[in-house]
């Protein structure tokens, strides 16, 4: 099977998915990838294994469309519609008989916005797209918005590189070494980096003897967080975050615009509680309030110093269980399941195009 992806920036628990569907069907990839992002530098080395890989910036899309009609795909596999060259190339060769399939992290708002883009989406994504694989249910009630259903809609579109994660010595109880909480992300304003700063403040004026804030990333807004003490070890490539996962013990996400959040996932399978803003799309499928974590209001810096507070107070073992909890629903998603997830889903996209 020969499969072209055009994606947004290829990231390290997308190419684990991608090699776990290489091993499964022995496919082919040719990818156009737009660059990295200053704040999220993944070494493109380790992508090497995956084919041949293109930088999206680097061609026209006139260019990019020869070179995917000469790789005869079986398949067309993109990053959402964002890119409207993308969705140029997808909507002509979808009329050439080649099945795409979009994936898919939006949330449904309700805005009127996508109210309206439900009514044009005729127009322009279901003329370029058959399926949209979504990442989690809040995707999906906008999938159904814009006319897709049944075999159209793929679930599970984001699965992190499971196996690094989910040590077992990540879940054992071992309370004295787990003593800090752990912010992974971007040093930008959507992660709510504010929000996690002042109730850090609060936090540590709460108790005596307060846990460390250690933060992994890259961006502008790194300052905010090491003012408030937080002890910032920089961006950390794919390979060296499951050991610095494993030493936390609770992960804090603050996003006031987070659609999804792989790393939410790679956190609950290194066992480890979880405290979310109420908009990280992850939320809905990993985290069972009081059962493997909190929940917060967005921008809500008081609320999540309670958390924190919580989290510190709370008894060793019932942490512990929070984290053997957490790891429990991280099994969700893995990369072999998107393997599978495409190979099923691609047969019944086939036999619903065979029959139309």
């Amino acid at each position: 099977m020969k499969i072209a992806i055009l994606h947004t920036r290829l990231s390290g628990y997308m190419a684990a998915s991608l090699r776990a569907l290489k091993r499964q069907t022995e496919c082919e990839f040719l990818i156009y990838c737009w660059p990295n992002q200053p704040d999220a530098p993944f070494d493109m080395a380790q992508f090497e294994d995956l084919g041949t890989i293109r930088n999206r910036r680097d061609h026209t899309d006139d260019e990019i469309e020869t070179a995917v009609r000469a790789f005869s795909p079986d398949v067309i596999l993109t990053s959402g519609w964002a890119d409207k060259g993308y969705l140029r190339i997808c909507k002509r060769m979808r009329a050439s008989g080649v099945p795409v399939v979009a994936g898919s992290d939006t949330q449904w708002k309700g805005s009127l916005r996508q109210m309206i883009a439900g009514w044009t989406a005729r127009l322009h994504v279901r003329r370029a797209i058959d399926a949209l694989w979504v990442s989690g249910e809040r995707q999906a009630v906008l999938a159904r918005s814009l006319g897709y259903a049944g075999d159209r809609i793929w679930d599970g579109y984001y699965a992190c590189d499971w196996s690094k994660f989910s040590a077992p010595t990540a879940v054992a109880s071992d309370s004295e070494a787990r003593r800090y909480f752990l912010f992974v992300g971007r040093y930008v304003e959507d992660k709510g980096l504010d929000t996690l700063a002042a109730a850090y403040r609060r936090y540590r004026d709460m108790v005596e003897e307060p846990w460390d804030l250690v933060c992994a990333g890259a961006g502008p807004l790194g300052g905010m967080l090491r003012d408030a003490g937080g002890q910032d070890l920089g961006f950390v490539q794919p390979d060296a975050l499951p050991a610095v996962m494993q030493g936390a013990a609770a992960f804090v996400l603050p996003s006031r615009f987070e659609p999804w959040g792989v790393v939410v996932q790679e956190a609950a399978a290194s066992g480890l509680p979880l405290v979310l803003s109420d908009q990280v799309g992850a939320g809905v499928h990993l985290l069972r309030r009081h059962w493997n974590g909190f929940s917060f209001p967005a921008g809500s810096d008081k609320t999540l110093a309670w958390a924190l507070l919580a989290m510190h107070e709370m008894p060793d073992a019932k942490r512990d269980g929070m984290a053997r909890n957490s790891f429990m629903l991280s099994k969700q998603y893995t990369p072999e399941r998107w393997g599978e997830m495409f190979v099923s889903g691609l047969k019944d996209l086939q036999t619903v195009r065979s029959r139309n």
